[in-house]
């Protein structure tokens, strides 16, 4: 896999434009580069977002499922992106097979009027964020739409993808799977009596949720990353986007990772108490699903451990490896006394 800076992902850029009938002179402005380049872009007084995704991440076949995938929400009157067509009729085109960067998937979906996201990560975590419970409430009636229409759509994944399921999210030694993305036992920051407690806390984890079980009313296709920066604020009320993550999973593993960051917000039990009330009721709970919450919470949370290991240096996984991870011992430790 070759390493793709901003001018080469530009030129990926330009390139698909064409396969959609659009101009590749046309002014790209770069809004997010993280695991995608994300370029927002006018044409014929239309404005759009385009996607060059990280090569490997996803097979053909995996991103045409998460897009069949959106697509279902759509017509089930989901908040999520419009995306377009190519001139042949694809939901993405591949380009760039013959540049140095090697061939790489490019989508297109419509700009989203918006405001900016839902929040902060960073400010859920050092307690700065101003966002009123009420928010919250809204984004817990999304994550309940999404839910119920994926199965009143009877959508169905064509293809297998990482799932969200125990060994996706915390391996299991007996069998030598790794969880998905990563050990996050192997974060050095990570030891004496705070590893004791999340190794403790990963047993309590796996029983637990093997307790609690995966029907169909549980476990499903999900969105798995409604962090704050994949909620936008339209004037038509919040919108979900960036499915790179979609699997199947818990459903509860959705609210985990919407109320995550905010745990050690002082106002996180307000937040939380919103956001499974805006959930309720659209989507009615039941005691196995609050007593399962915590573990699921957590195993969210060791996810993002997991992910930083792999990639020490970077600024964001360093902010997990070091100013995340007392948070991460203090919810073990707490699922522990449970």
């Amino acid at each position: 896999m070759v390493t793709v800076d901003l001018a080469a992902a530009t030129e990926l850029a330009r390139e698909a434009l064409a396969a959609y009938g659009l101009d590749p002179a046309a002014e790209l402005a770069l809004l997010k580069q993280r695991e995608n380049f994300v370029f927002s872009l006018g044409a014929g007084g239309v404005d759009y977002v385009l996607r060059v995704h990280r090569q490997g991440y996803h097979s053909d076949a995996e991103l045409g499922c998460e897009l069949d995938f959106v697509r279902a929400l759509h017509a089930e009157g989901v908040a999520v992106p419009a995306f377009v067509l190519t001139l042949e009729g694809r939901g993405f085109c591949v380009v760039g097979a013959d540049r140095p960067a090697g061939a790489h998937q490019v989508d297109l979906q419509h700009l989203l009027p918006n405001r900016g996201g839902f929040g902060d990560e960073r400010t859920g975590v050092d307690g700065s964020a101003a966002l009123d419970p009420a928010e919250f409430a809204a984004l817990g009636r999304l994550a309940a739409q999404v839910h119920d229409a994926t199965e009143r759509s009877g959508y169905a994944m064509a293809v297998p993808r990482d799932d969200w399921d125990l060994d996706g999210l915390i391996g299991d030694e007996t069998t030598g799977a790794v969880p998905a993305w990563g050990d996050p036992l192997r974060i050095r920051e990570l030891a004496g009596s705070d590893r004791e407690a999340v190794v403790a806390a990963i047993a309590r984890i796996r029983d637990a949720l093997t307790v609690y079980g995966a029907p169909a009313h549980r476990f499903g296709p999900i969105h798995a990353d409604l962090t704050p920066e994949n909620v936008l604020r339209t004037p038509n009320g919040l919108v979900l986007i960036d499915f790179d993550d979609f699997a199947a999973g818990w459903h509860l593993f959705d609210l985990a990772t919407a109320l995550y960051f905010y745990t050690p917000h002082p106002r996180y039990a307000e937040y939380r108490e919103a956001l499974f009330a805006g959930y309720e009721a659209v989507r009615p709970l039941d005691a196995a699903d609050h007593e399962a919450f915590p573990a699921i919470l957590l195993a969210r949370g060791l996810t993002y451990l997991g992910w930083a290991a792999d990639r020490r240096g970077e600024p964001t996984a360093e902010w997990h490896a070091t100013t995340v991870l007392p948070n991460i011992v203090r919810l073990a430790r707490e699922l522990n006394a449970r």
